[in-house]
């Protein structure tokens, strides 16, 4: 008998709670073969407050992009389906399941735990286990069983009395009166909603990792440490979870004491702020100071006065955090410099076969097209060497900003070398390709590049290739080949002109 029958049998009203119907929409469109970064984005910006949160989010501490995300189709395409889609399915449900505080169940309580543990994944898997663009909602949403249990039978609200709450834990409550565990119910109602396996298994098995299949074995351990640093920030004292959660991390994946005090300090900021983004109030959420002092209390044995340590705890801290936000502020700036091409401010050579390999990947994953165009400056080693260098820099700087104004927010245009660029364009088949490229040649054949006084004409020829997952052994460096030879296709047909060689076509 699984947990929702056993459910049922106890609910007066025979029902199970269901997502709102914006909830299975995007469900229902990430679940078809070929889900649409256009449908998808269609749903969510049907909810402008809805948009504007996936938005924060993605352009938060916990992606941190190196170009501000300001639309959609843009978060669609920088950090993939699922991950878009399961923030807003963070957003819909938390919404949907606020619920009204009352003396025995406190809702903004139970989602700021949750929330908590959500960003204390996200952050622990980073650490332990692969990527895993399903451990946030799956930390989210690991006690749903919970508020489904809350919300269907009376008899289960009785756990929340404080003389129940001191007699039983909720695990050994459930098993002894309704025969199953709140981690049970909620798998099945997330299998039951839609949700992907990837999301509901290691929530069945986070409290009891033993039994995990290998394949969700990371993921259930990484909810598991991650509810139990929840309590932590979130409860009263409760060293004994702290202890676990820093033993584990030591023992079984080698992190070092300054790592873990490092994790608990961003978990602190990022729990702040994606907590205002779902509306709910902190309240008296402990600070990874906090905590950390709390656990410093151990070196009392050393006869240091609580002021000593005290004091030293601060000047360290304050050490810390100098060095944390100088390397940062140092990150952010390497990232760029890694990425960028210093004259023309488009991405470099590095970012493009980055971003390339991400978007084979996920077109081979999904099912849908995309295409590559790579165009060159026609007679630029003439213009460098009638005018001079500057000149020729010019031009490649107006390119670039034209290139930029007139290709689409998803599309992404990089400076390839010297005097050539290329641009992928995501879910873009090969006769769409082909306008939009045409536009561009177009566009820069009319623009005049002013230099010393004298307007230097500039046309470039294209070459283009599309990735499909009808045609075989389609890699990226076999579509750079076909994109390149219609380039110098071009070129012997006269510049200025598209080419699409024939096995492409």
């Amino acid at each position: 008998m699984s947990a929702i029958e056993k459910l049922l049998a106890n609910n007066q009203s025979g029902r199970l709670p269901t997502p709102p119907a914006i909830a299975m929409r995007i469900l229902d469109e990430v679940h078809k073969d070929e889900p649409s970064f256009r449908r998808l984005s269609a749903l969510i910006t049907a909810d402008p407050a809805l948009t504007t949160r996936v938005l924060r989010i993605a352009n938060s501490t916990m992606y941190a992009p190196m170009v501000r995300i300001d639309n959609l189709e843009a978060a669609l395409t920088r950090l993939g389906i699922t991950t878009v889609t399961n923030i807003a399915l963070s957003f819909i449900l938390v919404g949907h399941f606020k619920g009204n505080h009352s003396d025995e169940f406190n809702f903004n309580y139970f989602w700021k735990r949750a929330i908590t543990s959500a960003v204390s994944a996200n952050l622990i898997a980073q650490r332990i286990c692969r990527a895993n663009d399903n451990i946030f909602i799956a930390a989210l949403l690991q006690d749903i069983g919970i508020l489904i249990a809350y919300i269907c039978m009376d008899d289960y609200r009785t756990i929340f009395h404080p003389e129940q709450r001191r007699r039983h834990t909720i695990k050994a409550f459930e098993q002894e009166t309704f025969g199953f565990a709140h981690s049970q119910l909620g798998s099945e109602i997330l299998q039951r909603w839609g949700l992907p396996e990837e999301i509901f298994n290691p929530i069945r098995f986070h409290h009891q990792l033993g039994e995990a299949p290998e394949t969700y074995e990371c993921p259930a351990q990484v909810i598991n440490l991650a509810d139990k640093i929840s309590a932590v920030f979130n409860g009263r004292p409760v060293p004994e979870k702290l202890k676990v959660f820093r033993s584990t991390l030591k023992s079984r994946y080698h992190l070092s004491d300054e790592s873990i005090n490092t994790l608990l300090e961003e978990i602190s900021d990022q729990s702040l702020q994606i907590l205002s983004f779902f509306e709910i109030p902190s309240g008296k959420m402990k600070s990874a100071a906090q905590i950390l002092q709390e656990a410093n209390e151990e070196l009392s044995r050393l006869n240091l006065t609580s002021s000593q340590l005290l004091h030293q705890y601060r000047e360290e801290k304050d050490a810390a955090v100098q060095e944390k936000q100088h390397l940062a502020t140092m990150n952010v700036e390497l990232s760029r410099l890694a990425f960028e091409d210093s004259l023309t401010g488009l991405y470099n050579l590095r970012y493009f076969h980055d971003y390339f390999d991400r978007e084979l990947q996920r077109a081979s994953r999904y099912g849908t097209v995309f295409s590559l165009l790579m165009f060159d400056i026609d007679n630029f080693k003439a213009i460098n060497d009638t005018y001079g260098h500057q000149a020729g820099d010019q031009v490649l700087k107006s390119i670039a900003s034209l290139a930029q104004k007139t290709l689409r927010n998803t599309d992404v245009v990089v400076r390839y070398g010297g005097e050539e660029f290329a641009a992928l364009l995501p879910e873009t088949a090969l006769d769409r390709a082909s306008d939009i490229a045409d536009r561009l040649r177009q566009e820069i054949e009319e623009m005049a590049v002013t230099w010393d006084g004298i307007e230097l004409g500039v046309t470039v020829s294209m070459g283009l290739s599309c990735f499909d997952t009808n045609k075989k052994h389609q890699t990226k460096d076999a579509l750079i080949d076909i994109a390149d030879k219609g380039l110098y296709e071009s070129k012997r047909a006269g510049k200025n002109c598209i080419s699409i060689p024939q096995k492409n076509a």
